[in-house]
Order: C-alpha cells, then sequence, then structure tokens
C-alpha cells in the first residue's frame, strides 16, 4: 500500500493547497446571496464538502510514509471532541424531545434543518481536523503562504467597496448589485444618505471580513508601510463608511482587548500606547468642541440609532437575544440541558412572534445564543470550556512570537465576531479556525527553534 500510494501524493497534495487556496478566497463572498445560491444546493456546503474530502485524502495517504509528523496538538483534539460531543447529545436531545414536542413545525424541523446542520457540523469539523493534520505536514513557509490567500484575496472586496464609495459621492458608474446600502432607523439629516456594502448582502457582513484582513493580513507583508497603505488605510475607510454599528464595537471591544493585553506587557513600551490613545482622544476632544454638529451628522447612521438599540420590546435584535433563554425551559428539563436539537431555531421561527408581530428568525445573529437553544445548558457548556481551553492556551503563549499574537488576536476577533453574527456554520469561522490552529503550530515551530538557539 505505501509503495503505491506514494507516487500519487504530490499530486494529492497539490490539489489540496490549490483548492484551500481557492477556499480562502472564496469566504468573502459568503456575505452575498447570490453566491449562496449559484449552484442547486448552498455554494459553501459544497465547497467545504469538497474540501474536507481531499483534506481527509490527502491525510490518508501521506500518513502512509509519514506518520511520525502526524502527532495532533491537544488544543485542536481536545476542541473538536467537545464541539463534537455537544452535536451528539444534542441530536440525541432532539430524539427525545420529539416525544414531547409533538407538534407539526418540531417534526418539520428534524426532516429539514436537523439533518442539514448535521451534515454542516460533520463537513466542518472534518475540514478542520483533518486540514490541520496535514497543514502541519507542510513546511512553515508553504503553510504560511497558503493562508496569506485569505487577507490577500479580500482586497477584491475592498476594491469594490470603494468603487462603491466614488459612485455614492461623485456618480461614478457602479456594479447593478441589490444590497442594503441605505441609511434606515435614523430621521435626523445626515452627511451621507449611504452605507457602503461592497458586494455584501448588508453592511454588517463586512466588519467580520474586513478586521480578519487586518490582523491576518499583518504577518503577509514584510515592509510594514505597503500593509498599511495596501489592506490597513482603504480596509478602514470601507468599515468607517459602512456605518455598522457591530462593526465599530466590534472594532473598539479588540482594541480594549489590546491595549490592556499590551499594558500588562512586560517588554512592551508603555509610552508609545498612552501618546497614541493620548492622540486619538485629543483628536476626537477637538472635533466635538470646535464643530460638534458636523461630528455628529457625520456620525448620524450610528447615532440615531443607538437610542433603541439596547430596548428589548423595541429592538427584535436585543428580544431575540433575551428571549431564548427563557424558551429554553418552555417544554422539559432534559432539552434545556441539552437543547432542542442542532439547527432548531427553525422551530422557533415557525412559533415565535417578535414584539412587532413579526416572524422570528432562524438565527439569533448570536453564536452563544443559538448554541444555548439548540445545545441546551450542558451542550453549550462544553463548548465554552472548548473556547476557554483554546483562549487559555493563546494568552499563555502570546508574547512569545508574532504568530501567537496574530492567532491570539484572531481568536479573540473571532469571540466578539460571534456575539453579532451567528456564522458558526459558514466557511468563514472553521475556515479562520483552521488558520489559528495553524499559526499556533507555527508559532510553536519558531519557540522551539528559539528554545534549542538559547
Amino acid at each position: 500500500m505505501k509503495n503505491l500510494l506514494a507516487p500519487i501524493e504530490p499530486l494529492i497534495r497539490l490539489c489540496t493547497i490549490i483548492f484551500f487556496g481557492f477556499y480562502l478566497a472564496l469566504i468573502q463572498f459568503t456575505t452575498s446571496y447570490p453566491y449562496i445560491h449559484l449552484l442547486p444546493i448552498p455554494t459553501p456546503a459544497l465547497l467545504t464538502l469538497v474540501m474536507s474530502f481531499l483534506f481527509f485524502l490527502f491525510w490518508y495517504v501521506a500518513k502512509q510514509y509519514k506518520a511520525e509528523k502526524y502527532k495532533t496538538d491537544d488544543i485542536v483534539k481536545f476542541f473538536v471532541l467537545l464541539f463534537a460531543l455537544s452535536i451528539l447529545l444534542s441530536l440525541l436531545s432532539a430524539i427525545y424531545t420529539s416525544t414531547v414536542i409533538k407538534s407539526i413545525e418540531y417534526q418539520s424541523y428534524l426532516k429539514r434543518s436537523l439533518i442539514t446542520r448535521i451534515l454542516y457540523y460533520v463537513t466542518f469539523l472534518v475540514m478542520v481536523f483533518f486540514g490541520y493534520k496535514s497543514l502541519v505536514i507542510l513546511k512553515m513557509k508553504k503553510s504560511l503562504k497558503i493562508i496569506k490567500v485569505y487577507p490577500i484575496s479580500v482586497l477584491l472586496l475592498i476594491i469594490i467597496g470603494l468603487w462603491q464609495l466614488l459612485y455614492f459621492l461623485y456618480g461614478v458608474p457602479f456594479l447593478d448589485i441589490e444590497t442594503r446600502s441605505y441609511v434606515h432607523s435614523v430621521s435626523k439629516l445626515t452627511f451621507f444618505n449611504f452605507r457602503l456594502t461592497s458586494f455584501a448582502d448588508e453592511p454588517s457582513y463586512l466588519g467580520p471580513i474586513i478586521i480578519d484582513m487586518l490582523i491576518i493580513g499583518f504577518i503577509a507583508f514584510k515592509r510594514k508601510w505597503i500593509y498599511i497603505l495596501v489592506l490597513a488605510i482603504p480596509g478602514l475607510i470601507l468599515q468607517l463608511f459602512s456605518f455598522s454599528v457591530s462593526g465599530y464595537f466590534n472594532i473598539a471591544l479588540l482594541a480594549a482587548f489590546l491595549f490592556v493585553y499590551l499594558i500588562f506587557h512586560p517588554k512592551f513600551p508603555k509610552k508609545y500606547l498612552f501618546i497614541l490613545i493620548g492622540i486619538i482622544v485629543g483628536v476626537i476632544l477637538v472635533a466635538l468642541l470646535l464643530k460638534p454638529e458636523i461630528f455628529i451628522k457625520f456620525f448620524s447612521p450610528i447615532l440615531g440609532r443607538v437610542n433603541n438599540l439596547f430596548n428589548v420590546q423595541s429592538s427584535s435584535r436585543i428580544y431575540m437575544y433575551v428571549m431564548p433563554l427563557y424558551w429554553l425551559f418552555d417544554h422539559s428539563i432534559f432539552s434545556a440541558l441539552f437543547g432542542y436539537g442542532p439547527g432548531s431555531f427553525e422551530f422557533l421561527s415557525s412559533t415565535k412572534i417578535l414584539p412587532n408581530t413579526g416572524s422570528v428568525s432562524t438565527s439569533s445573529n448570536n453564536m452563544y445564543i443559538d448554541l444555548f437553544f439548540e445545545n441546551g445548558v450542558i451542550g453549550v457548556t462544553l463548548i465554552l470550556i472548548g473556547l476557554a481551553g483554546l483562549f487559555f492556551k493563546l494568552l499563555k503563549y502570546g508574547r512569545e512570537n508574532i504568530y501567537y499574537f496574530i492567532a491570539l488576536m484572531e481568536y479573540v476577533h473571532l469571540l466578539i465576531t460571534s456575539s453579532y453574527r451567528a456564522d458558526f456554520v459558514t466557511p468563514r469561522f472553521w475556515g479562520v479556525l483552521l488558520i489559528i490552529f495553524v499559526l499556533m503550530r507555527c508559532g510553536e515551530e519558531i519557540k522551539r527553534k528559539n528554545s534549542l538557539v538559547e
């Protein structure tokens, strides 16, 4: 078997590397409805299935004669195991709950969303687990080159977004695409009656992708001035004019985490940090004191929506953050402990209504709330333990080298994103998670080399 598989390993390796780069480059398009529904079955699902198969095939072939390199990090196995266990318990709970809830709506969910969600979970877990085992066999430089495809490819999203900005400001002809680029929920006068979306369906979809680009893209260029000119400035411009509350919230929390992390870093020069904070605060204060009306008008697409943002009765988003915590206990204690089943938010969407009498969405747009209802108290606790274990390991080694540090920042960003984008069954969530695992392996290799030198 070893001799038979060896000749085809280079071909499988090449196909896997090329397709994974292709897969990462297409993550940005998962924000667009036309792309998702380009094929009879969801496009991301088909690509993930192919990617999972290629990773598994490469692992199976390569392990025949390179088994010594296939020691999987405990944290990867720990995370995947806990996530899979939570899903299994939720599935068994759904079977039990079907004997308690005999409604047409719940039976419909069992026949549709339950099956779809299980298939998604299986393909994503296979992709991450065997993707990690496959990528670590490559040399570190090659793994990093593949990872860099993701942030650099997002330049397409940025370019389209800047083109859209020129269209709104100067009437430059633009693509005929339908997105939510209008200002809503604001009655006062604004400087701008648009919000940038690029080719994404909504402005809020941009934040996670752009910030991914800013964090991971930091290792894509040796000359950091190129990174600033090519990625950072254009990305921040697009984020600024998206007027996305969640995007601003994301950046603010990430900046706060970075500030606290660097404050307690023994080798980081604190004076530069305080100088930067002083400049930012000073610019904001000067703007507010000299031209407060301009500042208010500029950010009115944001400020005009803040009043109702945390009102449970007027904000459907906040309503969906709070109510599933109560709905979880509507039926049996067993269902509350282990959940109503993977994808069971579909059941809520057909049985619950919003205060404005609209239908409840199939997601709360919050991963933790979704998992709380679908996987129950015990199930979500298992997942949170896995998430916390990964976080503390990254926190422990984040100061070792740039790869550990980037992995930490991207992981914190993923946790923050999950509070307003429930994309835990999308290529972006699992693709980024795989990138984080590979960066950790690169960080470990650098750490080991440094210790040998010392």
